[in-house]
């Protein structure tokens, strides 16, 4: 820095007389003192800054010794001018000595002499310069501690100009010192900023605050900004602002860790499930905001500091402490189901997880109740297909029936209607008690019978949803909400729902099966009406009812076996143990139906050789159970064959020798296994007596081929979401009648897949965007695709486009057939890259031979493992999934990514419902409703 400042004044030629006006002008300038002597040491000139330093005038120094200026006059002072001023030898160099004058007052002063011998007008003269080592070593001080902290530190002027820089801001700016010196500090900061720095400048000196701290961007000689935290001290002199001092640290470091921790508070005080943290004591040091709520405390720091212990009863605390923290300290986590504690005492199931971390442990917590009590309601109805099944009339089914939607679904309207063939009408024959009080106080009202007698000529379920919105005030019963299913040919079961209740899908699900056991119940009933009046066909009908009791008793212990089960294998294998268990088949197999192959997948069966379930996993449909497959796979309904026995064909090994008589028949039944309009698998039995798989009989297989298929679904959806870690599989596809691999290869374009929803009759909507390629084109080849039932361009931006298609097969809806899901895929050039999710459990090579059957050529590339995602997004999208229907779910993700929600709009409500094949008002209405459940579940019901 002094380098940069301080001048050189060695060498001046001076003139031998102060009143030389010209050399008066030319040295008054020169900051270091100047002392002229003559040969004989009298002083013959001085500069101003000689006065400055020692505190003389110029008259009171000239004509005057040099030795005056000395604290103690030395023997010989103009001698050691004399050898200062002589050449540099190797025993005198000319770097200045070090010494000390007396100032007017009499305090000492530390200067650097230097002197210059001169001739001038044939003289000769001695030219001392005195500069003030005090200021010399205090700035070599200040300089030498700026240049070893590890913050910048500099100066400016009060006009913003660097006077001072360490080697820090040197090092951390680019640029030289030079470069920086006497520059404006525009050059490192904007405008905005300086302006910033300015106000705060003007503040200090309104409130006399000397100091101030703030936080600004440095850009550097590159152009690279850099965050710094600037503390700013004011430069005063005589009260006058002279400039300013700083000291900066970078904190780049400092705001990375902190965008770090407000990323990852956010993430946990946003998550669904409850989430806290123990110290090694056992108190709570965290709480999210979910965990509070779940149990009932308003505010976490209500907990934090507690013991875990507060959250549970007392024995379940004991047996957590006793059973489950050894297992965590052992293994370092523990997954499993607890019971919960709530401020006000009451109790709930929760879904718990911990796992050691540093010196404390930290939980995530589900509250299960919902899951249980559907549980609860699948063993209640299971009791209940019980008893309708012991009761021997109509009216006493019907009463049963009725009941159970008030005692089992939780509804308090409804009733049972019987079709009267005599007037051709449907006639209520069994209430609930609130269906009852309501006539009572609305003797007009019907209970919907209208919706109730359409639903019995159309044979389906028929489901009547009013939005919130739209009722009227007061809320009139005419208007709520009901759910009519058919039952059979015998009459309706409706139920109502009334102001406090609500329903969904679950509910409709179970609304339909016990519409159905109260059809078999009935139709049992009316068997058994029939034997008591027909005495000619006794032993038959006595036999078929006998064997129809049967039928529906495996099938009400399969129900109950579909509770415990975890796996789709144990869930098979449990129902093939249970139906030839009951000794009415001879052997039962299911197999599962995999992407548009014509060959089952896998297969699990009792009473069947290996041998032969490997065998009909490597034969076409045609060639399984005499073709009896290949139909139930066109129809989706059961089928019966009747034919020889013959050894060793249907997994059979018996010899003649080994049959009963009267076995030369056997009888095979092909169960569809039904997930909503999609076939999953099927079931197939065999057995020697005919009367099996009587009209009832298929009927109820029917049912239990639902039954099946829903849970072999749910057991798919809850090992993708419970499982610790996931499979991912790469593939790489050449199979040009995949549409978007033929239309990046014939175009030379980008293809991205972005999303999927499906809809009606095993459809999906699907939405891809596309770059590279004219919209027009690519719609004329979607056009001649085989599976393509419409295209549409839903929006165009940066030359690319959002594809939208209905399509009836896909790989999308391939990979959800095998129980994966595609995370993601591209196209490009007429080549694809395919990444699938599938559970940890899941038979990667099933999957992997699944997919290479359906698309060739298609090369397996990768197959990588990792954890399953604990997310806040993806639960709370499972959980809002578990609320919304599939219509109201199948709107919402239509209208999202076709971008009916964006501004402006990009799709119309009419374009939309259309694509979808619905009414305008049918939209409306599903969307209603689906926001209104997003958001309830939101700001509401958090999982």
């Amino acid at each position: 820095m002094s380098d940069a400042t301080d001048p050189e004044p060695n060498n001046l030629p001076l003139p031998p007389r102060s009143a030389d006006p010209y050399s008066g002008d030319v040295v008054a300038p020169v900051s270091d003192g100047l002392v002229c002597l003559d040969t004989g040491g009298t002083i013959v000139f001085v500069n101003p800054s000689v006065s400055k330093l020692l505190g003389y005038e110029s008259e009171e120094l000239l004509e005057r010794p040099i030795d005056r200026l000395f604290p103690e006059a030395p023997p010989d002072p103009l001698g050691l001018l004399v050898e200062q001023a002589a050449p540099p030898t190797e025993s005198h160099t000319r770097d200045g000595r070090k010494l000390t004058l007396v100032h007017r007052d009499g305090h000492e002063v530390p200067v650097t002499l230097d002197v210059n011998e001169i001739e001038y007008d044939h003289q000769r003269f001695f030219v001392a310069i005195l500069r003030d080592r005090s200021g010399i070593e205090e700035k070599r001080r200040y300089e030498a501690i700026a240049n070893t902290v590890d913050d910048g530190i500099y100066q400016l002027d009060k006009d913003g100009t660097f006077v001072a820089v360490n080697d820090l801001i040197v090092e951390a700016t680019g640029y030289e010192r030079e470069q920086l010196l006497g520059a404006h500090v525009s050059l490192l900061l904007d405008d905005d900023t300086i302006d910033r720095i300015e106000r705060r400048i003007r503040d200090l000196l309104r409130t006399g605050e000397e100091s101030t701290t703030l936080d600004l961007d440095v850009r550097t000689a590159n152009g690279d900004l850099i965050p710094y935290e600037l503390r700013m001290r004011l430069l005063l002199a005589n009260d006058e602002f002279v400039g300013t001092v700083g000291v900066v640290r970078d904190i780049s470091d400092r705001l990375e860790r902190e965008r770090e921790v407000s990323r990852h508070s956010a993430v946990i005080e946003s998550a669904m499930d409850g989430m806290g943290i123990s110290d090694e004591t056992g108190e709570l040091r965290y709480v999210n905001g979910a965990l509070a709520k779940l149990h009932g405390y308003d505010d976490p720091e209500d907990l934090v500091g507690e013991s875990w212990q507060v959250l549970f009863p007392d024995d379940e605390a004991r047996r957590l402490e006793r059973e489950v923290l050894p297992t965590v300290l052992d293994r370092g986590y523990w997954r499993g189901e607890a019971v919960g504690e709530r401020a006000d005492g009451s109790r709930f199931p929760q879904e718990h997880s911990l796992t050691a971390h540093d010196d404390g442990v930290v939980c995530v917590v589900r509250d299960i109740t919902a899951r249980k009590a559907r549980e609860h309601q699948l063993e209640e109805l299971n009791e209940i297909a019980r008893e309708l099944m012991s009761e021997e009339t109509h009216d006493e089914i019907a009463q049963t029936g009725a009941e159970a939607v008030e005692d089992v679904l939780g509804f308090e309207i409804a009733c049972v209607r019987r079709f009267d063939e005599k007037v051709n009408q449907l006639e209520p024959v069994a209430l609930t008690d609130g269906a009852r009080k309501l006539l009572e106080t609305q003797t007009a009202y019907d209970l919907e019978a209208t919706l109730a007698g359409r639903a019995f000529r159309n044979e389906e379920p028929l489901i009547n949803v009013v939005p919130e919105s739209d009722l009227p005030e007061p809320v009139s019963m005419f208007e709520h909400s009901s759910v009519h299913v058919p039952i059979g040919s015998y009459g309706v079961l409706s139920l109502l729902v009334s102001d406090d209740e609500e329903f969904d899908d679950s509910d409709i699900h179970l609304t339909e099966m016990l519409a159905m056991g109260i059809g078999a119940a009935l139709a049992r009933a009316d068997r058994t009406r029939l034997l008591r009046t027909q005495e000619r066909e006794l032993r038959q009908q006595h036999d078929q009812l006998e064997t129809l009791n049967r039928i529906n008793a495996v099938n009400t212990e399969i129900s109950t076996s579909l509770v415990a089960a975890t796996t789709r294998e144990e869930l098979d294998r449990t129902i093939c143990e249970h139906l030839v268990g009951s000794e009415l088949y001879r052997s039962a197999w299911i197999g599962h139906i995999e992407g548009s192959g014509d060959r089952i997948g896998t297969a699990v069966g009792v009473g069947v050789e290996d041998s032969y379930l490997d065998t009909i996993t490597n034969t076409s449909f045609s060639g399984v159970a005499g073709g009896a497959v290949e139909r139930v796979i066109e129809t989706h309904d059961v089928q019966v064959i009747r034919q020889y026995q013959i050894p060793g064909i249907n997994g059979t090994s018996e010899s003649e020798e080994e049959r009963e008589p009267g076995e030369d028949m056997e009888a095979i039944a092909v169960v569809p296994l039904l997930y909503g309009d999609r076939l999953i698998g099927i079931l197939v039995l065999n057995s020697v007596r005919d009367e099996v798989f009587c009209e009832d009989a298929i009927t109820g297989f029917g049912s239990l081929g639902k039954i099946i298929g829903f849970a072999q679904n749910a057991i798919k959806s809850r090992e993708l979401l419970l499982a610790d870690s996931i499979v991912e599989l790469e593939f790489t596809l050449r199979d040009h009648s995949v549409f978007y691999v033929q239309v990046t290869a014939e175009l030379d374009c980008r293809c991205e897949f972005q999303h999927a929803v499906p809809i009606e009759n095993g459809r999906i909507i699907t939405y891809d965007v596309i770059s590279g390629a004219d919209p027009a084109t690519v719609l004329e080849l979607a056009e001649d695709a085989p599976y393509i039932e419409r295209a549409r361009v839903v929006s165009k931006q940066d030359g690319e486009f959002v594809l939208q298609t209905v399509t009836s097969r896909s790989m999308v809806q391939f990979a959800l057939e095998l129980g994966t899901t595609v995370q993601s895929a591209t196209a490009d050039g007429g080549e694809g890259t395919v990444i699938v999710e599938a559970p940890q459990a899941a038979d990667i090579r099933e999957i992997v031979t699944a997919f290479e059957r359906e698309f060739d050529p298609l090369e397996f590339v990768a197959k990588r493992e990792r954890e399953h995602s604990v997310t806040s997004a993806g639960e709370f999208r499972a959980f809002v999934a578990d609320r919304l229907t599939e219509k109201q779910r199948a709107a919402l993700e239509s209208a999202y990514f076709a971008g009916y929600y964006d501004w402006p709009r990009k799709i119309t409500a009419e374009e939309l419902a259309d694509s979808m094949e619905i009414s305008s008002s049918t939209l409306h209405q599903h969307l209603r409703r689906g926001n209104w459940c997003l958001l309830s579940a939101f700001f509401e019901d958090q999982p």
